[in-house]
């Protein structure tokens, strides 16, 4: 049977950190999506079929039902603000607060709104690197006693310091007060062994940025609201310039990163990209993959209307560099709006529009339209004052959580308004126009009412990574086919999550 969430720290790691928190005996390594999946499963059949016929009418069918369970179709999220605050919004404390981004990256304003309602809470922020380094240090800072709020990046951090008792239990909090996971973040899957440890508060919303000036030269008409993937290379086309064989500007570019091909996974079946939903082994070579890879790699290498992954990873550059300097025309990003802000090192003479992340066929649920967990904030072990934390954390991962859009990321709390996000990004709607498109920012990036996927398996989660990355860059170097690439990334994949189920 297939483990879930399962990704487990060295024996040495384990040890040290169970020495430094008490240990006690732990009951199966579970999430409550592991233990609910057979009746709730949100991806439904088996990812190896294509995205239509008999498996996906069983997908979606499955998909539609957990979307109610996930929040992904509550048009009333019901109560998510009476519990937030504090009865005594007078109360004194100090609050050591960790989190990866620094405080002229939103933190310092988020820190200044909270002591409007709570000016006797001393909040001290502390800036980690979200590396294996820094987040080894955050481990020991926890065992140190020097931490009480944490915010913690993917869920593969996060998962280790559920499972070593790093955080807090909040379950008792969280039932007594009547705090609704789902109706306040949209799931209530990010559980483990069945107990609330922190809230998914802090997300990433994925979408395509389009250099306006390139699209009405190109003629393209209005912005989309919805379109497929042959729709935006298409238009990919008609913006890519080329002198010869020489590419002045790519009509698009995917993001920088190796495994964005896998996304299209998350889009249809609302669930993990790397695994297959009904086996826990890897999707690799599952045709909606190896057909997204094929993709990509013929708009770069073939067609040439997408800037090269090959050249992205060879050059160390980032795609925020290609789209902001008009190399591409539109880019594939979850986090451009930090560059597209930030006028002195990115100056432009051109505005954004934002159009969704593109669907594989037409009707089909996107839930890679909303707002993806990718930050889990709680309470520490370390805690010194267990009060004044709890009223940080309920307030930080509702009402302050929207300034993560300041560095990129966005707020998956259900309460969080698009207007507010424009002001606190660009300072008012007025000044937002004179660099995006605000209709299609509000309809598009950061709507945690939108549908969005969840993860729930994580076995051998660092060998599948790297197995991942390094067989498609021989295929994107023209080392290996895609087909060739992806089985055998399969099966390494395969071995290592067999090896950890064993």
């Amino acid at each position: 049977m297939k483990k879930q969430i399962a990704a487990l720290m060295s024996a040495v790691m384990i040890a040290g950190l169970l020495g430094g928190c008490g240990g006690g005996s732990k009951a199966p390594e579970t999430t409550k999506a592991a233990e609910t999946q057979k009746t709730e499963e949100t991806g439904g059949g088996n990812a190896k079929g294509e995205s239509k016929g008999e498996e996906n009418t069983k997908g979606e069918e499955n998909a539609k039902a957990a979307e109610t369970e996930n929040g992904a179709e509550k048009t009333d999220p019901g109560d998510i603000e009476s519990w937030i605050l504090e009865d005594d919004t007078n109360m004194s404390g100090t609050v050591r607060f960790w989190m990866p981004f620094k405080g002229d990256a939103g933190m310092n304003d988020m820190i200044a709104e909270f002591n409007k309602t709570y000016p006797n809470i001393k909040v001290e922020l502390t800036s980690y690197s979200n590396n294996a380094d820094g987040n080894m240090s955050v481990n020991t800072a926890i065992m140190s006693g020097e931490i009480d709020v944490l915010g913690s990046f993917d869920l593969n951090n996060t998962y280790k310091r559920w499972s070593n008792d790093l955080y807090l239990d909040l379950t008792d909090k969280v039932t007594e007060e009547g705090i609704s996971l789902v109706d306040n973040w949209s799931t209530d899957v990010y559980q483990y062994n069945g107990r609330i440890y922190t809230f998914p508060c802090g997300g990433l919303s994925y979408y395509v940025c389009i250099n306006m000036n390139a699209w009405e030269e190109a003629g393209l008409g209005d912005i989309p609201e919805e379109w497929t993937w042959d729709e935006y290379l298409e238009a990919s086309r008609k913006m890519t310039k080329k002198d010869g064989e020489n590419v002045l500007v790519y009509g698009g570019t995917d993001y920088h990163s190796v495994d964005y091909f896998t996304y299209p996974k998350q889009q249809v079946y609302g669930t993990d990209r790397y695994y297959d939903d009904e086996t826990g082994l890897s999707t690799f070579d599952s045709d909606l993959i190896v057909n997204s890879l094929k993709r990509e790699i013929n708009a770069e290498n073939v067609e040439k209307i997408w800037y090269p992954k090959s050249v992205y990873r060879s050059d160390s550059i980032q795609t925020q560099q290609t789209y902001m300097s008009g190399q591409a025309a539109s880019a594939v990003n979850p986090n451009m709006i930090r560059f597209i802000r930030d006028r002195e090192n990115y100056p432009v003479d051109f505005k954004t529009a934002f159009a969704p992340f593109p669907v594989e066929e037409k009707g089909q649920t996107n839930y890679m339209s909303g707002v993806a967990s990718f930050s889990h904030a709680g309470i520490t072990q370390g805690c010194k004052d267990e009060a004044a934390a709890w009223a940080f954390l309920k307030w930080y991962s509702t009402y302050g959580s929207k300034y993560l859009v300041i560095a990129g990321h966005q707020s998956t709390w259900r309460g969080t308004v698009a207007d507010d996000l424009v002001s606190l990004i660009f300072g008012s709607e007025e000044e937002a126009a004179e660099l995006i498109d605000v209709e299609s920012f509000k309809r598009v990036v950061g709507v945690p009412t939108n549908p969005t996927f969840v993860e729930t398996q994580m076995a051998a989660y660092t060998d599948v990574t790297n197995t991942i990355n390094e067989y498609a860059m021989y295929a994107f170097n023209g080392e290996m086919t895609p087909e060739e690439a992806m089985k055998e990334a399969a099966e390494i994949a395969n071995e290592a999550i067999r090896k950890e189920q064993r």
